[in-house]
């Protein structure tokens, strides 16, 4: 894999959050949906423009300048940058100013491989330990996302976390289910909105994980988990290759 680099510090920092601002700025980040704060809306927003490339690596981000591209106060924008920096999209150059990073595509893999050891672990021990009406309701939930139901993706989040949730905490180790929650949450920006061709395969795989669970097949679970995340790593690799400038699989 290729290393992680921190990128120099671009000539002209102001001319690159002029150039992501486009179009949007007069709708600002209060019209985003989903009930989502200030803070989330600004790190939705800034997010995005890192990952399209509005905000390339170097970029020098200052608070003042972003709250004005957004249109916000700048405490929603320092709130999404320490987010952003505790993710890995943005870091402290040599003078403590806080610049776009490189996307950290070879951490993603790496977090993705580490995930998928303890979760197909979880999946295995969890196999006929969860409650049968917790399935059935986790199965309807995301048969009815695949029957056309509105999309909703708060609604889809929720599954998703209360499917992985419910497994590692049924496997009954603590240090486990911890460690996974904290390496979901650096993963969570690839969502419905950043992986939207992923929504009807994501459906699919975890009702083959739920299938599994009902079953107290442990073997089926480890290989549907395996499965699932190995599908959602390849689809940030496609996402994000081009941006990265080296490969994130070997």
């Amino acid at each position: 894999m290729a290393p992680v680099t921190i990128a120099r510090r671009t000539a002209s920092p102001a001319a690159a959050l002029a150039s992501a601002a486009g179009p949007s700025r007069a709708s600002g980040v209060a019209g985003d949906g989903f009930g989502k704060s200030l803070g989330d809306r600004a790190y939705d927003q800034l997010l995005d423009r890192m990952l399209e490339g509005g905000l390339p690596p170097g970029t020098l981000l200052q608070e003042r300048a972003l709250a004005e591209m957004l249109g916000i106060s700048r405490t929603p924008v320092r709130e999404a940058l320490a987010k952003l920096e505790s993710e890995g999209f943005v870091t402290r150059d040599a003078s403590r100013l806080l610049v776009v990073r490189e996307v950290p595509l070879q951490e993603l893999m790496e977090i993705l491989h580490v995930r998928t050891i303890l979760e197909t672990e979880a999946a295995g021990i969890a196999a006929g330990r969860i409650a049968a009406t917790e399935l059935a309701e986790l199965r309807a939930m995301f048969e009815s996302q695949l029957a056309g139901s509105p999309l909703d993706a708060g609604r889809v989040w929720s599954a998703d976390e209360r499917l992985h949730g419910l497994i590692v905490d049924s496997a009954g180790n603590v240090v486990l289910a911890d460690t996974v929650r904290g390496l979901r949450r650096r993963t969570r920006m690839f969502n419905l909105k950043r992986l939207p061709e992923r929504f009807e395969p994501g459906c699919r795989e975890h009702l083959a994980i739920v299938a599994a669970l009902e079953a107290g097949d442990g073997a089926a679970a480890r290989e549907a988990v395996a499965a699932h995340l190995d599908n959602t790593r390849r689809s940030i690799l496609t996402k994000l290759e081009p941006l990265s400038g080296g490969r994130g699989d070997g």
